[in-house]
C-alpha cells in the first residue's frame, strides 16, 4: 500500500508542476491564450480552473503523504544486520565486571544531617 501512496505523491506532484507552469503570476499564462470570445472557457474561467486545480492537487499531496507516512512498512526484529549480531554476541561473552567502591562509601551521614 506504501508503494501505491508513494506513486500517487509522484503522479500528484508533476501534475502540480505542470499546473504552476502554466499559470502567471500577472494573471495571463495559459488564460491569456483564450481571449478571444467564442472559445468554451473564458480567461476568468481558465484563471479559476487553475487556481481550483492548484489547490486540489495540493490537498491531495497531503492527504497522500499523511496516508503514505501511516502505511510505512515497518521493519521487525528479525531483520537485524550481521554488524549488530555480532556486537550482541560480545557483549553477551564478556565476564560480568565488578567495582571496587571505597570501604568508607557511604557510611558517612550526609551534610547537614542529624547523627
Amino acid at each position: 500500500m506504501f508503494v501505491v501512496f508513494t506513486v500517487l505523491i509522484v503522479v500528484t506532484c508533476i501534475f502540480t508542476i505542470l499546473i504552476v507552469l502554466v499559470q502567471n503570476s500577472k494573471g495571463g499564462g495559459l488564460a491569456s491564450n483564450f481571449s478571444s470570445s467564442n472559445q468554451y472557457m473564458g480567461v476568468r474561467k481558465t484563471a479559476d480552473f487553475l487556481e481550483k486545480a492548484t489547490w486540489t492537487l495540493g490537498a491531495a499531496l497531503i492527504v497522500f503523504s499523511l496516508l503514505a507516512g501511516i502505511t510505512v512498512p515497518k521493519g521487525g526484529e528479525t531483520a537485524n544486520s550481521r554488524l549488530q549480531g555480532q556486537f550482541d554476541e560480545s557483549i553477551l561473552n564478556q565476564p560480568p565486571q565488578t567495582i571496587d567502591l571505597p570501604e568508607s562509601f557511604g557510611t558517612e551521614p550526609a551534610e547537614g544531617g542529624e547523627e
